[in-house]
């Protein structure tokens, strides 16, 4: 089955990672990306930009309004994500438990129910 691993973070953009969380957080999302794409399990994987880049497209009746931000207001953000086939739901917590590695960062494992497999 399909997951997508949804990486939030609770700190602002203007902080950032000790440079010791950092090498361990890219070390752990090399490594997941390395095992997944050698076992082809690996559909995607993205960083997202600062919430500040954001724009939300809304429809209305009276056509589609733009807002500059992300959709909800909220001290967690979208950082990035993950679309990965894994075996069992057990091994998408694990994946996710691989990444996950301090304080300010939570991953959400989701059932992926429909993707796009190319022309």
């Amino acid at each position: 089955m399909t997951y997508a691993l949804l990486i939030y973070r609770s700190m602002p953009p203007s902080e950032t990672l000790s440079e010791k969380e950092e090498r361990a957080a890219l070390a752990a999302h090399w490594a997941l990306q390395k095992k997944a794409s050698g076992r082809r399990e690996l559909h995607a994987v993205a960083r997202l930009d600062d919430p500040e880049t954001a724009r939300t497209v809304k429809w209305s009746e009276q056509g589609h309004d733009v807002t500059d931000g992300p959709f909800v207001e909220t001290k967690e953000w979208l950082v990035g994500f993950y679309v990965v086939d894994c075996k069992t739901e057990e091994e998408a917590l694990e994946r996710g438990r691989t990444i996950c590695k301090d304080r300010h960062h939570v991953i959400e494992v989701r059932p992926v129910t429909w993707k796009w497999n190319g022309p």
